[in-house]
């Protein structure tokens, strides 16, 4: 069989899938209703109805211990989050098979704004989410797989979006103080009387980190402001971030069975970062007779820069060290509108734009005073991407509901990379432009039966824009196109939800970190993966004041070209939520609640280079509050038994002898996992 042939099999097996794999899904609707009864503002664009679409209220799970916004995440099925390169950096995303790197394959929006850098050098979609303070988050929702045709670039492997509001209004107070030194201190005001989304919140941070090389620091500033103005609902958000972070890198498994060195130390003290955010989004939502609509406009400006060794002196005898920085202004417009044609059927229409103005640099520094001694990247970037877009929803049957959209993006580039090199054409230099147009059709069905039980069946085209550095002039710029499809069947019942699913992704050209150049590459003849997956969750609250959460998630991912396994990608994500949260009694007529939560993730084992494989890990976090009054006293523990842990772990060679006739044998290398470490918290709220 011819490999065109291959390809072609490889896409019908996929539609076959859709149409025959055991059905799964998303609790979705029974999210919606239960954040619906609980008062919750429902904002942004109306609810997709995609069957992989997860929202999730994190404030009824807010017991369970986490380290920040970006662990709330973990709530949605198949998601795992890294911090290997250090707390304030980027957290590295795996999800259905993808080892999304920092954001490369999952399109992040909060509050309206998109969050992930376009061409930032040090990863395509790089999406920072520690600006955002958790305690203003009042919604999560996740769009699993390309099903949606508001979805746009970067949504290969899912989409997360952030709602923020307060639902307690009032002012809040906490503080928290814990092992290694760690502090954070937050205040909400959240006026009464005003909308859930008006507030103003603060959060300052620091931390000495578990071990050499691990201080981090940050201060985030958020303020929202909503108001009903007749037939319109503005809303205007301010954020402002900046936060650096030390990393300790990487540890040869070799020197630390040997005692060279230790779990926890650092080879190259110099290692760390700094990333800041500004940003701005102002939003008019809008009724005119049956017509329902939204217009926002964002401005943000990224500042980031980072410092990695992963090899040591394996490549130059000066030290192996990069430097990467990436500064970018970015402004848009998304507008969207639905429209009643008739009883059992609506259309959805969208438009959007963005541009982004970018400098980007990468250089090598020596080990011993960090002078900078070669330039590998140094360019201007402007990026632009103009989409519209629209989908039919259908209703003939009180029983079926049918949707079918079609997105199309327009990418326009233009480089100006101030590194004359000559060279191959797969890299040219100078000063180029390049443009490309995708087309993304999008289809899904739902079947109602019986009282609570839903089929879903859903079919997606999505894409990742290429990184900009690596086009020539007048090049129609390559996509990394991703067709997947899915089937899910799911429950809604009164006191709880449960789904299970199946689907199969197929993307063109996939991208693979490489430690040793420390970018994001494909692998040249291997450029196409699969993944074939099947998901499962439920989400129970069987009493009063429980609420309990689980999911896991398997997945096989593949080059098509050789069928070997993709690296570093989770096979198995398991994870268990437990939170309690209620008044059990009355101390001379004041109330006194009690919280309580436990968080249990299982991640399998991951496929590395060269025919390894990592080993399996189970962690365990558990918290419990007590509040009396307006005064609220609670300890958060993480990593309960102190598992000794490889968070991020990899397969290559590395030298750390400045000496030469260092060995070239690859070997496995990890970054250490948060031992266990204990929180104490007191709040006031007034």
């Amino acid at each position: 069989m011819t490999r065109g042939s291959l390809t072609r099999t490889k896409y019908a097996l996929c539609a076959a899938y859709t149409l025959l794999a055991p059905a799964a899904g998303a609790q979705a609707r029974a999210g919606r209703e239960a954040s619906e009864s609980q008062g919750a503002t429902v904002r942004g664009r109306a609810t997709s109805g995609s069957p992989t679409e997860q929202t999730i209220a994190p404030q009824e799970l807010r017991a369970v211990p986490r380290g920040g916004a970006p662990d709330l995440l973990a709530l949605a099925p198949g998601f795992f989050l890294s911090s290997h390169a250090g707390e304030g950096k980027a957290h590295q995303f795996f999800l259905r098979g993808f080892d999304a790197q920092h954001g490369q394959d999952v399109e992040f929006s909060v509050g309206g704004a998109p969050v992930n850098d376009v061409s930032n050098a040090h990863g395509q979609g790089y999406a920072d989410l520690n600006y955002v303070i958790p305690e203003v988050v009042d919604r999560l929702t996740v769009i699993e797989g390309p099903y949606d045709p508001h979805q746009g670039d970067f949504a290969v492997a899912a989409s997360a979006r952030m709602d923020l509001a307060v639902r307690d209004r009032g002012v809040l107070v906490r503080g928290q103080y814990g092992t290694y030194d760690a502090m954070r201190a937050v205040a909400v005001w959240a006026p009464r009387g005003a909308s859930n989304e008006t507030f103003v919140a603060g959060e300052l941070g620091r931390s000495n980190g578990w071990g050499p090389s691990r201080a981090s620091q940050r201060a985030a500033a958020m303020a929202q402001y909503q108001r009903e103005l007749g037939a319109f609902t503005v809303r205007a958000l301010l954020q402002s971030y900046a936060g650096s972070w030390q990393s300790a890198g990487v540890v040869r498994e070799p020197d630390f069975l040997q005692g060279i060195q230790g779990f926890f130390e650092a080879r190259d003290p110099q290692q760390g970062g700094f990333s800041a955010r500004h940003g701005a989004v102002i939003e008019a939502r809008f009724r005119h007779g049956s017509t329902t609509g939204s217009i926002r406009a964002w401005l943000t400006r990224r500042e980031f820069r980072a410092r990695e060794n992963y090899t040591g002196f394996a490549l130059d005898p000066r030290g192996d060290r990069y430097e990467q920085t990436y500064s970018a202004t970015s402004f848009g417009l998304d507008a969207e509108a639905r429209q009643p044609l008739l009883s059992w059927l609506n259309l959805r229409g969208g438009a959007f734009a963005r541009h982004d103005v970018t400098t980007q640099s990468m250089q090598r520094e020596r080990f011993v005073d960090a002078v900078a001694y070669q330039r590998m990247i140094d360019a201007d970037v402007n990026a632009t991407d103009i989409a519209l877009w629209a989908e039919l929803e259908a209703r003939p049957l009180s029983w079926l509901e049918l949707r079918a959209g079609l997105r199309g993006d327009g990418l326009a580039f233009q480089i100006d990379d101030r590194i004359a090199r000559s060279g191959g054409a797969m890299e040219p230099r100078g000063r180029r432009d390049a443009q490309g147009i995708h087309l993304g059709p999008k289809a899904s069905a739902r079947l109602r039966f019986a009282r609570d039980w839903t089929l879903d069946l859903a079919y997606g085209k999505g894409f990742r824009s290429p990184q900009a550095t690596t086009l020539g002039q007048g090049e129609n710029a390559p996509f990394a196109t991703v067709h997947s499809g899915e089937a899910a069947l799911r429950f809604n019942g009164a006191r709880g939800s449960a789904s299970v699913s199946g689907y199969l992704t197929h993307v063109d050209r996939d991208l693979v970190f490489d430690p040793v150049l420390g970018q994001n590459l494909t692998i040249a003849g291997a450029e196409a993966t699969t993944r074939v997956g099947a998901s499962a969750n439920a989400r129970l609250a069987p009493v009063r004041g429980l609420v309990l959460l689980a999911s896991a998630t398997y997945a096989r991912a593949s080059f098509d070209a050789t069928g070997r396994a993709v690296p570093y990608v989770p096979s198995l994500v398991a994870r268990l939520d437990a939170a309690f949260d209620r008044e059990i009694g009355r101390v001379r007529g004041v109330p006194v609640a009690l919280s309580a939560g436990v968080g249990a993730s299982l991640i399998g084992y991951r496929e590395l280079p060269f025919s390894e494989r990592s080993e399996p890990v189970l962690l365990v976090d558990a918290g419990a509050s007590v509040r009396v009054s307006v005064v609220e006293v609670g300890v958060k523990l993480r990593n309960v038994f102190d598992a000794r842990w490889r968070d991020g772990q990899f397969n290559y060679s590395s030298d750390w002898d400045a000496a030469p006739g260092g060995s070239r044998v690859p070997v496995r290398h990890f970054t250490a996992g948060r031992p266990f470490t204990a929180d104490f918290t007191v709040g006031v709220q007034l």
